[in-house]
């Protein structure tokens, strides 16, 4: 067996994203991810989106006919019912719907198990299943389905958007999580398609 000879030339490091990480890592999916989301998933009562940035989340559920409540930990310009850290918030609601900080998701996830009285719904990382730690807390949640997004969503920082610029493709798979109060069983795993 020979070994292969010394590299040569310079080694750069392979910069894999696009854009410097936000701060509040406000990224924005396309509307199209949660208008979706709403005519597959049957939710009852009102939508909370605690992460509600630009409000493409609540703009689709009022749009699918849903009483809505945004908040978010900064005013981004969309009209909020109040500027809080969703961490620390008591307030309960009927269903939360978001696209959380992926920094801090499962903190977000188990919070809003605690103040919701139905249905939560977190879009994240579709790998977010993966890791026996994740996976083994998963299990003792009420996990009811996973919603694959196809195709990849382009989710861009929102003051990238903010300042002119315009989605990429997606490079990333992302899938919608379903969690039902009371619901014992192995979740369900569905696609959720831009295009039906």
């Amino acid at each position: 067996m020979t070994m292969a000879g010394p590299l040569r030339g310079p080694l750069r490091k392979r910069d894999s994203n696009l854009w410097e990480r936000e701060v509040n890592d406000w990224y924005v999916e396309p509307t199209w991810v949660s208008a979706r989301l709403f005519v597959e998933e049957k939710f009852e009562g009102r939508i909370c989106d605690p992460a509600a940035g630009g409000g493409n989340i609540i703009t689709s559920a009022a749009a699918a006919g849903f009483e809505t409540l945004a908040c978010d930990i900064v005013d981004r310009g969309f009209p909020l019912y109040n500027i809080a850290d969703f961490l620390t918030s008591g307030s309960r609601h009927d269903n939360i719907v978001s696209n959380p900080p992926f920094g801090i998701a499962e903190a977000f996830v188990a919070h809003a198990l605690k103040f919701s009285h139905r249905k939560v719904a977190m879009m994240l990382p579709a790998n977010w299943v993966q890791g026996d730690k994740r996976s083994r807390w998963l299990q003792q949640t009420p996990l009811m389905r996973v919603w694959f997004i196809t195709p990849r969503p382009s989710m861009p920082p929102g003051q990238v958007l903010a300042a002119g610029g315009k989605p990429g493709n997606g490079t990333t798979d992302y899938a919608w999580f379903v969690w039902l109060h009371g619901y014992d069983g192995a979740p369900e795993v569905r696609w959720l398609r831009r295009n039906p």
